[in-house]
């Protein structure tokens, strides 16, 4: 552009001086070109510099927003205490009615009773810790679900100490009105009984960020009370916890998680050679799109070997479960799981199994109500079971859920 500019311009200085241009005004008309010219290339020049002085204020101003977002990290905890004087209170109804018919002519039904009422209780105490506190009211009844602390250390490590559900495979830590099934599954009542494995001690979770997965290490020291699988007289006893857990993207609207973990304490059934050992893993495929529609599978795997004392055959009993959930859109979702179950008799050297085949029917009217429909079968009940459902033990029994799920009040997210 700049040459044919000044071609044209001594075109026109040519064709002027050719019509009787005098010298002088020849001269005069000649500086004006060269003070055109002159402009032109300081135009230039400033087109060429703006670039790279635009690349120099956005990488200026990148570096000042990392700086002000490093801050803004730094004060986050500061910024979410606000609730500190005024905790955030939720309450949560558990309508589970339920219709059992088992072998040997058992007969029992509910109709939609308050199983359970969850007061929950969670506030910010400074920029370095939160407190949550759950108290649940059941079978006329009170009492701490969860009471816990979590202090944000450095390096990213967090701290939970007192009262909390274990991380022991993928159910155990939720909260029942979070599951999309009405039950308890098989396997985890015959390795810990109906109630949750529950444990009051310290435990200590470190994420770690490798690409686009993130890899979670949890170790604990807890007491337990635990009547099944580590003491028959409810007496508390002393365990310790390992847990690793990674969650990976596997596009942009799935996710791949597998864990694993690990839990060992003495169980005070003899004074010595009383150990009781927990391993096992857990795995989850989760696909949903933006309309909440998708699908779903996971299943976990826990074994535990109960040593009855000194010179004393090993109790061994697996628990395990399969999920497969469909979800229509936001409201309607469809699920199936498979439990089973199986435990080494030390008398007959042998093994007893028992299986359960679960479907149901899930609403989920909104954030704050849902209603779910569930029809279970279960096959040769091992003994935790068969006393969970009223049945005798080896017996077959059909059960029929509705749960009404209700909230009110301010309330978490749901575990992923």
């Amino acid at each position: 552009m700049k040459h044919a500019l000044k071609r044209a311009v001594f075109a026109a200085a040519i064709l002027v001086s050719s019509n009787a241009y005098a010298a002088s005004e020849l001269e005069a008309l000649k500086n004006q070109v060269q003070q055109l010219m002159d402009r032109i290339e300081q135009l230039e020049t400033t087109n060429k510099e703006a670039p790279v002085a635009a690349s120099q204020a956005e990488n200026t101003e990148e570096a000042a927003a990392s700086a002000s977002s490093n801050e803004v990290r730094k004060s986050a905890r500061t910024a979410t205490a606000e609730n500190s004087g005024n905790p955030s209170i939720s309450v949560i109804g558990n309508f589970t009615g339920q219709r059992i018919r088992g072998d040997g002519g058992v007969r029992s039904s509910s109709f939609l009773p308050l199983s359970e009422a969850e007061f929950i209780f969670g506030a910010n105490i400074d920029s370095h810790a939160r407190l949550d506190v759950t108290v649940t009211a059941a079978n006329g009844g009170m009492a701490v679900e969860e009471g816990f602390i979590t202090a944000y250390l450095p390096w990213g490590v967090n701290l939970r100490a007192g009262r909390k559900f274990l991380p022991v495979g993928r159910v155990n830590e939720m909260h029942p009105h979070v599951l999309i099934y009405a039950d308890r599954p098989n396997g985890l009542v015959n390795l810990f009984g109906p109630e949750i494995f529950i444990g009051d001690g310290v435990l200590l979770d470190k994420p770690i960020f490798i690409g686009d997965s993130v890899q979670t290490l949890t170790s604990g020291f807890f007491s337990t009370e635990n009547d099944v699988a580590f003491d028959p007289t409810g007496s508390a006893q002393y365990a310790a916890l390992a847990r690793w857990t990674g969650l990976w993207d596997i596009g942009d609207s799935a996710t791949f998680e597998l864990g694993a973990n690990y839990v060992q304490g003495k169980n005070g059934i003899a004074t010595t050679g009383s150990m009781t050992r927990i391993g096992g893993g857990h795995f989850a495929i989760k696909h949903q799109n933006l309309a909440h529609a998708g699908f779903s599978l996971e299943g976990e795997w826990l074994r535990r070997w109960q040593e009855q004392g000194t010179g004393v055959s090993t109790a061994i009993n697996d628990g395990s479960y399969l999920l497969a959930t469909v979800s229509l859109n936001r409201n309607w979702h469809l699920f199936s799981r498979f439990d089973y179950s199986r435990e080494y008799v030390p008398a007959t050297a042998g093994w007893l199994k028992e299986s359960a085949i679960s479907a149901g029917l899930v609403w989920t009217f909104s954030e704050f109500q849902s209603f779910t429909l569930q029809y279970k079968h279960t096959r040769n009940a091992l003994a935790e079971v068969a006393g969970d459902l009223g049945i005798a033990a080896g017996g077959n029994a059909n059960a029929w859920y509705l749960r009404w799920v209700v909230a009110i009040g301010p309330h978490g997210a749901h575990p992923y």
